[in-house]
């Protein structure tokens, strides 16, 4: 009986291997956005400069503070908790991670909050970048380098340098 089981585990791991290796190979600006939630307000890098230009608003980046270090967007908070506690339900909002992903995830669940003007950069600040907008380091410098999230994003950006 156990070795039956462990037949099935052995047959099926080669199978969860390749979906894995297939899954990072092909996963591509399209394929991220299938992972980001419907209610989300997803809007353009130039859509995202005109509404920073236009008005005062939260620039929220939701990576890691190692990548935030790396480069933001200038103004940017880098997001906690704790950034929320004197903000009001009305304020407008703008996130954004590596590819935006995790930021989308951050809208719907400001949205489920009662923030009801979030938006999130659509393909996040690599698309920023390859846009050719301008990105800062923790010293408030301009840089060409863009945090890519553990590497398996460095392709995707044309524009700068990968940082991993």
């Amino acid at each position: 009986m156990a070795f039956k089981k462990l037949g099935k585990r052995l047959l099926l791991w080669p199978f969860g291997f390749l979906f894995l290796l297939m899954t990072i190979l092909y996963f591509t600006p399209q394929t991220a956005r299938l992972f980001y939630p419907k209610e989300v307000l997803n809007i353009s890098p130039s859509e995202a400069k005109n509404l920073i230009q236009s008005q005062k608003l939260l620039i929220l980046d939701v990576r890691e503070q190692a990548e935030y270090e790396v480069s933001h967007l200038s103004g940017a908070k880098r997001f906690t908790p704790e950034v929320l506690k004197s903000i009001e339900p009305d304020t407008e909002i703008l996130v954004y991670c590596t590819v935006g992903v995790r930021s989308a995830s951050l809208a719907k669940e400001l949205k489920n909050q009662g923030f009801s003007n979030v938006h999130n950069i659509d393909l996040g600040i690599v698309n920023w970048k390859n846009q050719g907008f301008e990105v800062v380091d923790d010293k408030e410098q301009t840089t060409e380098k863009v945090h890519v999230y553990k590497g398996i994003f460095g392709h995707w950006l044309k524009k700068g340098e990968a940082v991993k």
